[in-house]
């Protein structure tokens, strides 16, 4: 990310639903019935909906590319098998 400026690239960190600030039932950690929307297609589909109103509504992109290393690399894979239309690129590793 340190280069991202000589290709004039945006960088993006998305932070994972449930996880760091995102952390929505406070202390009562509990509830799992909140568990239901932690899945995979549901944080692929927060990541959808994140890429499609950068393009759509911020920035003029012209290439996605995801980058991740362990759960973040398989989260990449998986969104770019899954959605290709969105993800040009990843690149994943662990």
């Amino acid at each position: 990310w340190e280069h991202a400026s000589d290709f004039g690239a945006l960088i993006v960190f998305s932070e994972h639903r449930y996880y760091g600030k995102s952390h929505v039932f406070g202390s009562n950690d509990e509830d799992l019935k909140k568990l239901e929307y932690l899945t995979v297609e549901q944080a692929l589909m927060d990541y959808v909906t994140l890429i499609s109103y950068l393009k759509e509504e911020v920035y003029d992109i012209d290439a996605v590319v995801g980058f991740g290393g362990s759960y973040g690399g398989m989260l990449a894979s998986w969104g770019r098998m899954k959605y290709p239309n969105v993800w040009d690129g990843v690149v994943a590793a662990s």
